[in-house]
């Protein structure tokens, strides 16, 4: 749900900003820049969080993992979307469920182990008599996943697909699930609740962090900061995908931008601050060189987003 910003103040609006730039600096360091106490500043995140004006969670990649399969489906529906998503959201690898204008009724993310999984998957989806049919866009690379530079103005470094996978342990894939729940939890939280030290808790967090992993974003609700929406974009292309994907992460207006194969090439989510905007931008998308074709996805009501899914 759209949130007005007119009920948020100029202090809100502050500690939102703040937020985006760095989701897990210190309520201390908050409060220095906004000119509050450290408990007043606490006060004003939790209240901003439980209204749903801001969202901050842990963002895992297990294809940094080196493990998991990413999925966008892409669903028709018999009867009511509304229903429908209930029904997709209900399943424990469906990482998002939205009902969207376009071509489709509804976008679905699903994260699965390996091919089977996904498999068994979709043959669930046409087993349903809800859905009438589904388009699938398999995750290749990420080039971009960062809804910070709707409102921070910097564009996002591509991800570095180069690193090596990295070596996780029972005690990092609790602490993975735990910042996936809760991207500002305190170190000394994320210690008493996997049985570390508050010393190991926080180097393992910043080790994951550093090496890609797990990234901690503030997601704004739609209606603050200037946004009014978000729609994901797929893309057809001629030649090579990787060119066009880089250039498509350039744009501010982009937050996440990835090649698949399957129904599309790039699959990309941009944020608009009204129908003008959203088509601005989608122009500037069709005008690419090498674009063939573009199909718009506009979130009309976002049913499910579970950053935990498929951990």
């Amino acid at each position: 749900m759209a949130t007005d910003r007119r009920s948020l103040d100029d202090i809100d609006l502050a500690i939102i900003q703040e937020l985006v730039e760095s989701p897990r600096c210190s309520y201390s360091d908050l409060a220095e820049a906004v000119g509050l106490s450290a408990g007043a500043a606490k006060t004003r995140v939790r209240r901003l969080r439980e209204s749903q004006c801001v969202r901050i969670a842990g963002r895992v990649d297990p294809t940094i993992l080196g493990c998991g399969l990413f999925a966008f489906a892409f669903v028709d529906v018999r009867g009511g979307a509304l229903e429908a998503a209930q029904v997709l959201g209900e399943c424990y690898e469906a990482a998002f469920v939205a009902a969207v204008g376009g071509s489709a009724s509804l976008i679905v993310e699903f994260r699965c182990r390996d091919w089977h999984h996904l498999a068994d998957i979709l043959d669930d989806v046409r087993r349903n008599p809800t859905l009438a049919d589904a388009r699938i866009a398999v995750l290749r690379s990420y080039f971009k996943h960062d809804w910070s530079s709707f409102h921070s103005g910097v564009v996002a470094k591509r991800s570095d697909d180069t690193r090596p996978a990295y070596a996780v342990d029972a005690i990092d894939r609790d602490i993975l699930k735990i910042l996936a729940e809760d991207g500002r939890i305190s170190y000394a939280d994320i210690a008493r609740r996997v049985a570390v030290s508050q010393g190991t808790a926080r180097q393992r967090v910043r080790h994951m962090q550093a090496a890609g992993v797990v990234t901690v974003q503030t997601v704004v609700s739609p209606g603050v900061l200037g946004l009014s929406g978000y729609a994901a974009v797929g893309m057809s292309v001629d030649g090579s995908a990787e060119p066009v994907a880089e250039v498509v992460a350039q744009l501010a207006a982009v937050a996440l931008v990835a090649t698949v194969f399957g129904a599309f090439d790039v699959v990309a989510e941009v944020g608009y601050r009204d129908p003008s905007h959203l088509l601005e931008t989608l122009d500037a998308l069709n005008s690419l060189p090498g674009v063939r074709r573009l199909e718009s996805f506009p979130y009309l009501v976002e049913v499910k987003e579970s950053m935990e899914a498929g951990l």
